[in-house]
């Protein structure tokens, strides 16, 4: 029987999350509704779940504990395996990202308290800024679509009120 570790309704978490359990070791699988792409999926209330056997549910909660990225400055909480690679760099890892699980080597820039690889560090730190043509879309989606289904309603509601 399957039990749950883990939930978002962020399915690439869930899917992170998955990768870390096996890769430690552990059988996990995820479950839950498929979220599909679709034109709204603001208003799906998806929950993506990643379960593991029952006999291995204390220990992969416990290695999830160990292993969460710590914001207050202690050390990292990742074991680098005897062998494990810097992607980046070719060389032997002396730590792990604390928040996606890369591999570091004594090359990486990044390394710190806790130590992050590079795109977690751009992804944690940096903010994105919206590209103009992604408003220039919405202000016109907004203006053509969004605009005469409120007029219409509006419209509706003062016919129906005569």
């Amino acid at each position: 029987m399957l039990k749950t570790v883990f939930s978002s309704p962020v399915r690439a978490e869930a899917e992170l999350i998955r990768a870390r359990l096996e890769g430690a070791g552990f059988h996990p699988e995820l479950t839950g509704a498929a979220q599909h792409s679709s034109m709204m999926p603001m208003l799906m209330n998806v929950e993506s779940e990643v379960a593991v056997p029952e006999a291995e549910q204390e220990d992969a909660e416990e290695f999830l504990q160990e292993s969460r990225l710590k914001l207050d400055g202690t050390e990292a909480s990742g074991e680098i395996v005897e062998g494990s690679v810097c992607p980046v760099h070719e060389q032997p890892a002396v730590a792990l990202c604390d928040r996606c699980g890369t591999f570091l080597c004594a090359k990486c820039g990044s390394l710190g308290s806790p130590p992050l690889c590079e795109e977690c560090v751009m992804r944690h730190d940096v903010p994105r800024a919206r590209p103009r043509w992604v408003t220039f879309v919405a202000r016109v989606w907004f203006v053509f679509w969004v605009g005469p289904l409120i007029a219409g309603a509006i419209a509706l509601l003062l016919y129906l009120l005569r």
